[in-house]
């Protein structure tokens, strides 16, 4: 890895532990209130960023524990927002309110029936977070299925804990999350990897291609960020568009 970054950006530094951000205002209070709930903090104003507070959503969270993430939620989020909690401890189940909006469900994050179901009851959702067991091939295979069939035209899904993807028990298969997402950047290029030249793209053309054979993901993944230890994938409100060059 060192060796990629080149000697400067690879040179390697000691990096200071600085003390723990004030949790005094937006989602940072509502943590602070919130028993039962652990959350790496430089997580907060991403997520402030991606989660819309001032409407109801639907957002589903992968991983219940102890329940404190869904109170946290409840807290934070229009009280009007549905939020639903999946996990396969049984003893999950006692966080179900249905009055208050908070569901739960007990089922595998693999298993793709189960996952409909949650679908077909509650969704499609805003916001997808997965924060389930953190095991290489099942961050992959859920969002595989989900991304497409569970979050909503203009939804946002979140993978938090990467860091567990560079920790070997939780290396059960050789591609990490953060491989596979490798391999989604590409697949938002690949109509550049079809049509090899600018001029393919330009508008007025002759040349401009009417329309390019691309993975279904090139239509559909809007924008891929990453933070530590978090990514937040954007699914496109409805299609991408295909992209034109002006040349004036």
């Amino acid at each position: 890895m060192l060796k990629a970054l080149g000697p400067d950006l690879g040179r390697e530094v000691t990096w200071v532990a600085s003390e723990p951000p004030r949790l005094d205002e937006g989602l940072g209070a509502v943590f602070a209130e919130t028993p039962n709930i652990h959350k790496w903090l430089h997580y907060l104003p991403v997520y402030e960023e991606a989660l819309a507070r001032s409407t109801p959503i639907r957002l589903l969270e992968i991983g219940v524990a102890r329940g404190g993430s869904l109170q946290m939620w409840r807290r934070y989020l229009h009280p009007d927002s549905v939020l639903v909690g999946i996990d396969i401890d049984p003893t999950t189940e006692r966080f179900d309110d249905p009055e208050r909006h908070i569901h739960v469900r007990l089922g595998s994050q693999t298993d793709n029936a189960f996952l409909q179901r949650v679908v077909d009851e509650f969704g499609p959702f805003d916001v997808i977070l997965d924060d389930g067991s953190h095991l290489n091939s099942h961050i992959v295979r859920t969002f595989q299925y989900l991304f497409l069939h569970g979050l909503k035209s203009g939804g946002v899904y979140i993978v938090e804990d990467i860091a567990a993807n560079y920790w070997r028990p939780y290396r059960d298969v050789r591609m990490s999350f953060p491989d596979f997402t490798k391999w989604l950047i590409d697949a938002m290029h690949a109509h550049y990897q079809e049509k090899r030249a600018e001029i393919f793209f330009r508008a007025g053309d002759p040349k401009r291609a009417p329309a390019v054979r691309v993975p279904l993901a090139t239509t559909l993944v809007e924008k891929i960020e990453f933070h530590d230890a978090i990514a937040v994938i954007r699914r496109a409100d409805g299609q991408r568009s295909l992209p034109v060059s002006v040349f004036q």
